[in-house]
């Protein structure tokens, strides 16, 4: 995997209890052409066989362990502070439940080649129910395109350049799952960084080891959208963010989005029970609105300097 030539790649992947999808996503990467990179998996905590199935078949991944349950944002933060210490020209972040082809990093790492103050390069997400799509792009063209929203790419897989991190810092744990990676593209774009989306595929399962989380992934996809808006918007953006939400999880006539997995996690329960967890995240994060407000001058002052 060492190869002086190629900028060093550190592929990150955060785990909780994902070995059903390890086994297929690791079998994917492993298939990688691009030869200087390696691999470092930050286990959250685990309980299933994770760990030995990776210990087992794959021992050239570097495992960390993550104490203290930090959840997604912490996890990807330990493995990327372990890649800058590694002196890593870029850093991926690798979903446990997604499938890749095997020039994933080398078309993306050309690119960055060729643009100038590009912050990150995301890709093209194939819901499971679409894998034919996936498996027939050779026979598409190689495009990208410009984002200007910080939803405008997914984030199940991305890759940046290591000194994007020193620049603007790392990923809000506040958040702990759902809505760190926007915030973090939030902070790329406001640094003037541009971000790139290739029409390079990658299968996504979708939800990963959250999918079993039921009420506490609903209540965090509520709760972190809302903190989104308070961190980086005015207070007429929170507000019209609290009618999206209201929209989202309490009208009964949305139309249901088919392969959507925020969807899913919004729209989880009833209308009721959905007000009730809108309400206590609007409940939520008045109590923590000191912290929010805090983290966001820490994070604005970062992408000025």
């Amino acid at each position: 995997m060492q190869n002086q030539i190629e900028p060093k790649v550190c592929v990150i992947i955060p785990n909780k209890n994902g070995a059903k999808h390890l086994y297929y996503s690791l079998d994917s990467l492993a298939k990688t052409n691009y030869k200087n990179y390696n691999v470092i998996l930050v286990d959250d905590g685990s309980a299933d066989e994770s760990l030995i199935y990776v210990k087992d078949k794959f021992p050239e991944i570097k495992i960390l362990e993550n104490i203290g349950k930090k959840g997604f944002a912490g996890a990807v933060n330990t493995g990327i502070k372990y890649a800058l210490s590694q002196n890593a020209h870029y850093v991926a972040v690798f979903n446990t439940d997604i499938k890749i082809l095997p020039e994933w990093i080398n078309l993306v790492v050309d690119l960055f080649d060729k643009l100038s103050t590009v912050g990150l390069i995301g890709y093209t997400a194939i819901p499971k129910e679409e894998e034919i799509s996936f498996v027939n792009w050779k026979n598409i063209d190689f495009k990208y395109e410009e984002i200007k929203d910080s939803k405008g790419v997914e984030g199940c897989l991305y890759l940046c350049p290591s000194a994007v991190f020193r620049h603007i810092g790392f990923f809000d744990e506040d958040y702990f799952m759902y809505g760190e990676d926007n915030d973090l593209f939030h902070r790329l774009l406001k640094a003037n960084y541009k971000i790139i989306k290739t029409n390079i595929p990658v299968w996504h399962y979708g939800e990963g080891s959250s999918i079993n989380k039921g009420f506490f992934a609903t209540w965090l996809a509520y709760r972190n959208a809302l903190r989104f808006s308070i961190k980086n918007e005015n207070i007429i953006g929170v507000f019209f963010k609290v009618l999206s939400l209201l929209n989202q999880g309490c009208n009964p006539f949305r139309k249901r989005k088919k392969h959507n997995s925020v969807y899913k996690r919004m729209r989880r329960y009833n209308p009721i029970l959905n007000f009730l967890i809108i309400i206590g995240s609007i409940l939520w994060n008045i109590y923590h609105l000191p912290i929010t407000i805090k983290q966001r001058n820490i994070f604005n002052s970062n992408c000025k300097e």
